[in-house]
């Protein structure tokens, strides 16, 4: 079997195999992909629909908060004025408002005013059993001011969303009068319109129904807290669901919403489409490879062998070998050509050797340049000749600093026996740097017969000097800075700060004495507050363990007022020697942290402290803490000097302070604000400020309540 035959079988049985994994893969992998596609599309449908649900409950919210927090209605629902309901309550007031119940419970609990609608067939209906249960029960009571009661709650003619409100004379105006009642029933006209309007089918059981197995199973796994189901119905349908949930959250219903699977059906149909391209692409590029090979491999390797066959049969070293291409089919045809060329004469032997010399000098990408001793050019390689602005001697006597019109030479480039490399940079317009050589030749009596320079491109050697040269530069500020830092931290804190330690110790441990109760408690504060700096002097380095990756946090749940109040007693003796009061604004039921308890204390201490260093003296130092939305937002505020707004880039940074001479009024590590930005961020959290020069600064941070 000749080479073509078995080069056609190894290649179409490669290009086979290669074929079959590429649409296994491509089945598996975009398959799959269609898959979560068509379940992303799914629940995104499915989450507009809940959405909807849950504008209709805002909407009716809306509605309620406005009769609920109007004056006429507070008087209403304590003396029943008749004027009232013959202006406010006729007979299409709940169709206006599109609702089913409308509902005035007084402060005691007692329903006062009823009014029950049925929207389809317009007549008035009992208000429903399960309502009154609630009523009875306290579920649909507002029992103070701030009261936002909502929800599904089943009746026995289907669910209906409810909203309750605190009756008052405005929002938040205490104290309340009563209870206002607002549903509308989750009824098949409701579910026809939200049908319409997103364009799907939708089914709603509720807790007291007999669910069909795919309700029941979704029912099961949101009650369990899990991600909403996703449940593919058959090969034509696949189905969302989300749960409607009661005043008190829990799922008491369940809705399904079904679409087609066309995301999925176009998804097997392009499979198809990819499996056929595959398969005629693989088909196709056999086949080219097969006739890239025979043409650039096969039928030259052909072409060789029947030419050594002719050169042996013909016994000619003068034939040539003729093989297009640059490959090594055609360095080995130009390896026979090197083979019978070496067996002519002598003569045709050197002029071979002077062709390759020049061959590998014009191959050369450094320059290479022979100039005559007026400096003209008298041979130059493809490099120098590729770029002749470095050939002209106007250029030459710039770089060189040469008087080349002089033909004045330096004595040490004369002397016989001593040739010397003189070495220079030049730039050409196009804005390459080159690093040029040049050597005299001198002849057997010394003088100059000739100059040899030559040549390298140097642009980006230079371009690399200078970024080496610029890192140089901040190793050697960044080292300043770290030299800086441990002079302040070993100086000014850690000798001064053991001092006070080891001395509270002993008086607490009464050496030198005995002390009464307040004084015991006061040198305990000493003693805690110098062990807690001389923690945070330690902790320092934790800066370099947040770069690198190695930093810790320990959670737990703690109040924010105990870590105040830690943080108060241990500045008191600091504030107090200024007259500087220290203040707490905390909202009221402000949940527990969950955090380092540990490094949100000294996040506000570090804050404090800077509070209380900076403010004048007799001032206030306050700190406030509220709730926004997820997060625990705290912010330090004081009345001292502020920084001017040319300083703002340089807090927060590691070692920088805003007065960084070593006469500066205010001493410090610079570290304090770095680390404050370093441990909220780590608590998933941001830091922010304030400041104006002359009127003091307010720094903020949040910590998330829940990680």
């Amino acid at each position: 079997m000749d080479i073509s035959k078995k080069l056609l079988i190894v290649t179409f049985s490669i290009f086979a195999l290669f074929t079959v994994l590429l649409i296994t893969a491509s089945h598996s992998i975009l398959l799959e992909s269609f898959s979560d596609l068509e379940e992303q599309d799914t629940e995104k449908n499915t989450g507009k629909i809940e959405q909807a649900i849950a504008w209709e409950i805002m909407s009716i919210d809306r509605t309620a908060r406005d009769w609920a927090f109007w004056d006429d209605t507070y008087d209403f629902v304590n003396t029943l004025n008749p004027q009232y309901i013959e202006s406010n309550l006729d007979g299409n007031t709940l169709y206006s408002l599109d609702l089913n119940l409308m509902l005035f419970v007084n402060k005691s609990g007692a329903l006062v005013y009823p009014m029950s609608v049925d929207l389809i067939n317009e007549t008035v209906v009992p208000v429903p059993a399960g309502i009154m249960e609630g009523i009875d029960s306290g579920v649909l009571i507002a029992h103070n001011d701030t009261d936002y009661i909502h929800g599904v709650v089943l009746l026995d003619n289907g669910p209906m969303l409810v909203v309750c409100r605190p009756i008052l004379t405005g929002p938040g105006e205490s104290p309340h009068a009563g209870t206002l009642i607002f549903g509308k029933y989750l009824d098949n006209s409701y579910r026809m319109f939200l049908e319409n309007r997103t364009k799907t089918s939708l089914e709603l059981y509720t807790l007291n129904q007999e669910m069909p197995p795919d309700f029941q199973e979704a029912f099961n796994k949101i009650a369990l807290g899990e991600k909403s189901p996703f449940i593919i119905l058959g090969n034509e349908r696949v189905a969302g669901y989300f749960a409607l949930r009661n005043t008190t959250g829990e799922p008491v219903a369940i809705v399904r919403a079904d679409y087609p699977r066309e995301l999925y059906e176009q998804g097997e149909k392009t499979l198809y489409y990819i499996y056929i391209f595959l398969l005629i692409s693989g088909i196709a590029t056999g086949a080219a490879t097969k006739f890239s090979i025979d043409r650039l491999l096969v039928s030259r390797l052909i072409t060789i062998d029947n030419f050594l066959k002719k050169v042996k049969r013909d016994k000619d070293t003068s034939k040539k070998l003729e093989m297009e291409g640059e490959d090594e089919i055609h360095r080995l045809s130009k390896g026979i050509n090197d083979m019978l060329f070496s067996i002519r004469l002598a003569e045709q032997e050197l002029r071979a050797s002077e062709y390759e010399k020049k061959f590998i000098l014009d191959s050369l990408e450094e320059i290479v340049v022979l100039r005559d001793p007026e400096f003209n050019v008298r041979w130059a390689n493809q490099a120098a000749l590729k770029n002749r602005d470095l050939l002209m001697i106007e250029n030459k006597e710039k770089a060189l600093n040469i008087p080349v019109n002089d033909r004045e030479i330096s004595p040490g480039l004369q002397l016989p026996g001593a040739p010397i490399w003189t070495d220079h940079e030049f730039t050409s317009p196009e804005g390459k740097t080159w690093l040029l050589r040049l050597k005299p030749i001198c002849g057997e009596t010394g003088n100059i017969i000739a100059y040899l320079e030559t040549g390298v491109e140097i642009t980006e050697r230079k371009k690399y000097e200078i970024e080496l040269f610029r890192a140089k530069q901040d190793a050697e500020v960044a080292n300043y800075a770290k030299s800086e830092f441990l002079a302040n931290m070993s100086h000014e804190l850690r000798t001064p700060l053991n001092s006070i330690i080891g001395f509270s110790d002993l008086l607490h441990d009464k050496v030198y004495g005995e002390l009464n109760a307040r004084q015991l408690k006061a040198v305990g504060n000493i003693s805690g507050s110098g062990k807690h700096l001389l923690n945070l002097i330690n902790e320092i380095l934790d800066l370099s363990k947040v770069e690198a990756g190695g930093f810790e946090l320990h959670y737990s749940t703690f109040w924010l007022a105990d870590v105040f109040a830690e943080v108060r007693d241990m500045l008191f003796p600091f504030a107090a020697s200024k007259g500087i009061k220290l203040e707490l604004e905390i909202e009221k039921d402000l949940p527990g942290i969950y955090g380092d308890r540990e490094r949100i204390t000294q996040v506000l201490s570090n804050l404090m402290t800077n509070a209380v260093k900076f403010s004048n003296e007799n001032s206030c130092v306050k700190v406030k803490a509220l709730q926004n939305n997820n997060f625990i937002e705290v912010s330090v505020s004081d009345e001292g000097i502020g920084i001017a707004a040319e300083d703002h880039d340089k807090l927060f940074k590691p070692f920088s302070q805003i007065d960084a001479s070593s006469s500066r009024k205010y001493q410090g590590t610079g570290l304090g604000l770095a680390l404050v930005k370093e441990i909220v961020q780590l608590h998933g959290g941001a830091v922010w400020f304030k400041s104006e020069v002359g009127k003091g600064s307010t720094f903020s941070f949040s910590i998330p309540l829940h990680v």
